[in-house]
């Protein structure tokens, strides 16, 4: 099935926003526009990380953001947590473009956070390198939806939002249980690591700005896994220091067409390159 486009480049585009950003801004970088890919267990490309041309247009014109904004802020009041809906707003909206929205679910213990996600194949850790615990985590599930479900939608909350007179209509969409994205973060002290695992039966796309500069990119092979490993030294932006590293790679899940996404970013490098692989390792095993 089809997914619609906008939505998945949304996702990504906040995976790329949380995790990516210090790398953005410094001074000369390597690799940073190669495309680097990583595989499954099955040799089929399941991530890929690009420069976006710039000759690609982007969505965001002033009036997607404040429609996203509109959206995003009715479906904090509507939705709860967990829920999933596609929003349409009437106002400056010619194209007739929908949002989809979803509500996550916050967790602040790893038990919890492992009953809810039982059986997904996902390693949640309650420790990391013996010093670094679980803070929080932020889930969110991701609807499946066709562009003809999308597009038959659209029409019924098109007629919803000129007959209620509200200037706007929301669906709440079914979800599997089976395509989610979570963020969690350990801290030891005033360091922090960020580990994103992102579940999907399709390749994910992720696009870096075309003009970056100051991140080193490395695609290395450990014990058969394929990884990608970044890192952007200290510089100076707005008088505020930022270095980091991170590493990016895929866990096939056995007799399944899912895999996971992991990313782990240790923001300020605190950890050395070979200790940030041993640790990509431990969620392999």
């Amino acid at each position: 099935m089809k997914r619609n486009m906008r939505y998945k480049n949304s996702l990504i585009a906040l995976a790329a926003a949380m995790l990516f950003i210090p790398a953005t801004a410094f001074a000369d970088s390597t690799g940073a526009n190669q495309v680097f890919k990583l595989t499954n267990n099955k040799g089929e490309v399941v991530f890929e990380q690009k420069p976006r041309e710039t000759s690609q247009k982007s969505d965001n014109t002033r009036e997607d953001l404040l429609r996203s904004s509109k959206s995003h802020s009715l479906a904090n009041e509507l939705l709860k947590q967990g829920e999933a809906a596609l929003v349409y707003i009437a106002e400056d909206n010619p194209e007739r473009k929908t949002n989809i929205e979803r509500t996550s679910m916050i967790f602040k213990e790893a038990t919890k956070l492992r009953e809810q996600l039982k059986g997904q194949s996902v390693k949640i850790l309650d420790t990391i390198q013996q010093k670094y615990k679980f803070n929080s985590a932020s889930l969110s599930y991701n609807p499946v939806l066709s562009d003809a479900e999308q597009a038959k939608l659209t029409d019924q909350l098109e007629q919803q939002a000129a007959q209620s007179g509200k200037g706007y209509a929301m669906q709440k969409l079914k979800l599997t249980g089976k395509h989610w994205n979570l963020f969690s973060t350990y801290k030891n002290g005033s360091s922090e690591l960020l580990v994103q695992a992102m579940k999907s039966d399709e390749k994910i796309t992720l696009y870096t700005p075309s003009d970056q500069t100051g991140v080193t990119y490395e695609l290395i092979k450990v014990n058969g896994v394929e990884m990608l490993y970044s890192s952007y030294a200290t510089s100076k932006t707005q008088n505020i220091k930022i270095s980091g590293q991170g590493i990016t790679f895929v866990s096939s899940i056995p007799n399944s067409k899912f895999h996971i996404k992991y990313h782990i970013e240790d923001i300020g490098s605190k950890l050395s390159k070979q200790e940030l692989i041993k640790l990509a390792q431990s969620y392999l095993k």
